[in-house]
Formats: structure tokens, C-alpha cells, sequence
């Protein structure tokens, strides 16, 4: 997964709801609107709905179920994946949850970061990990680091910077949606009768989850080296400084549970989605 997910992790949760007086949140949202500029989560959520859409790709590929599945239908649930997650659907789901637990002061102390020369560089680097060509340049990174390891302390930074930003975390909480996502569309192709609760797919995964950790922690650092090749050891230190600091720590606390919340409203929104869907097409073979 893209290392800018640090930022804005994953993890699925219930929200308590928590809204401010109409002039303060209106002034508060559009901090949050430059900071989600400014911090790159504009761009990430763009790449939503093809993250979503190839996971469900990769179902029709792989399950034989799906492969039964007329074009038409598999179209249909792959626009449903694309309109479940939304870019700004999802910034909106964003902005509403972040608006409440961040203030004023906290935003401005991001974004004074994010306009700090490290905070700049950082950023346009994470922002080049979205583009296209990206997964191909970090094997080839990969393949390098292979032959001519990185040193000690670079590793040690690396690693302080992924606990620092929940880089990990975030990745894992990734993987495990978009299963459940896949999963969804699955279990929904079958008979009711031969049907699998969602939870206890969910519980599986819970079940692998220091094993599907480990092997994403790896995949996480490698991204991180090969991301932030260009920053010296001194920067970085520089940026774990800034997500350990009050402002940051809480930036990337309130930003896990918003993307937890956009993750949260998309899944339902693709579940019901994918279920309308079969349901038509009983009803089309019914006629």
C-alpha cells in the first residue's frame, strides 16, 4: 500500500458524533480543506475507487463464483466499488469526522509543518509514491537494497518513522477492507443457503493479523526507503520529531479515525450495492 496511508490510516471503529457551533466549523473546515491539499489526502483519496476497483478485479480473476458472472453484472459491481469510495465522498465523510476533534491551533501547527521545507519535500515525496510506475520503481528499489543493504541507522530512522506515523498500521487496516470488500462481493454471489456471515471472514483476518503484519511491515519499510531515498538522515529525524509532537500525534490519531469512518460508510455503501445488484439480476432471470 502507498506509504502516504501513515497519514491516514485504517482501522475499522464505531464514531461518536461531535459537531461545533456553525461559525467555528465553518471557519475549521476550511483549515482542513488546506490541510487535506497541503497533506496530500486530496490525492489519496482520489486513488480510492481504483484501489477498490482492482481488488475487486483480482476477485472476478481468482474466484469461481465470480467468473460465472455475466460482464454485465461484474460491471456493475465494479461501478458500485467506484461509487461506494468515492474521492469526495470520502473527503466530505473526512472533513465532517475531523472537524470536531481538531482545533484551530492543531490544524495551523500541521499545516506550518507541512509549509516547513522538510514538510514540503515529504510531502511532494509521498504524493510521487501515488503516481503511476510507482509499485514498479520501489521492486526495482527492492532488488538494490537486495544486493547493497541500507545501514543500520537509516533502518533504525525508517522504523522509528513507520511506528511514528502508523505506517504500518495503516497499511494492514488497508488490506483487511479491501478483503472484506472482495469478500463481500463473493459471499453475495451465493446462494443464501450456502452463505458465510461476513464476520466470521473478518474474524480470519483478525486471526492473521501478525502474520499479514509482518509481511506488510516489510513491504511498508522497503516503500519508506525507497520513498524517502532523497531525504537526509537529518530530516527524517526532523519528520518523526513532527509526528511525535502534540499537534502531530493527535493529527494522525484524528486522521485514523476519519479514514476509519470513510472506510466504514463505504463498505456499506458497496454491501448494499453489490446486493441490489444480484437482486436485479434474480429478478431479470425471473422474467
Amino acid at each position: 500500500m502507498k506509504i502516504i496511508f501513515g497519514r491516514i490510516a485504517v482501522i475499522l471503529c464505531l464514531v461518536l458524533g461531535w459537531a461545533l457551533p456553525a461559525e467555528s466549523q465553518e471557519g475549521n473546515d476550511k483549515l482542513l480543506q488546506e490541510l487535506f491539499l497541503k497533506s496530500g489526502i486530496n490525492q489519496l483519496t482520489e486513488q480510492l475507487p481504483v484501489i477498490f476497483q482492482g481488488g475487486v478485479d483480482q476477485g472476478f480473476a481468482q474466484d469461481p463464483n465470480l467468473k460465472k458472472l455475466p460482464r454485465d453484472v461484474l460491471q456493475e459491481i465494479r461501478d458500485a466499488a467506484a461509487s461506494a469510495y468515492a474521492s469526495q465522498k470520502m473527503r466530505n465523510i473526512m472533513l465532517k469526522f475531523m472537524a470536531g476533534r481538531l482545533s484551530d491551533a492543531e490544524v495551523k501547527s500541521v499545516i506550518q509543518w507541512l509549509d516547513s521545507p522538510v514538510g514540503i519535500k515529504s510531502t511532494d515525496l509521498e504524493k510521487k509514491s501515488l503516481a503511476p510506475g510507482w509499485l514498479e520503481e520501489m521492486a526495482r528499489f527492492a532488488e538494490e537494497i537486495q544486493k547493497r543493504p541500507s545501514p543500520d541507522a537509516r533502518l533504525k530512522l525508517i522504523g522509528e518513522l513507520d511506528r511514528a506515523t502508523q505506517a504500518t498500521a495503516a497499511s494492514v487496516e488497508m488490506f483487511i477492507n479491501t478483503n472484506l470488500a472482495i469478500a463481500t462481493a463473493v459471499i453475495l454471489s451465493l446462494p443464501q443457503e450456502t452463505r458465510r456471515p461476513l464476520s466470521e471472514i473478518r474474524k480470519e483476518l483478525e486471526a492473521d493479523r501478525a502474520a499479514i503484519e509482518k509481511t506488510i511491515q516489510e513491504q511498508t519499510r522497503v516503500g519508506m526507503l525507497c520513498t524517502y531515498r532523497t531525504l537526509s538522515d537529518g530530516e527524517i529525524q526532523e519528520y518523526i520529531d513532527f509526528a511525535k509532537s502534540p499537534a502531530g500525534s493527535k493529527f494522525n490519531t484524528v486522521s485514523i479515525a476519519a479514514f476509519q469512518q470513510a472506510m466504514v460508510e463505504g463498505g456499506v455503501d458497496f454491501g448494499r450495492a453489490v446486493a441490489n445488484v444480484y437482486e436485479n439480476m434474480g429478478k431479470k432471470k425471473a422474467i
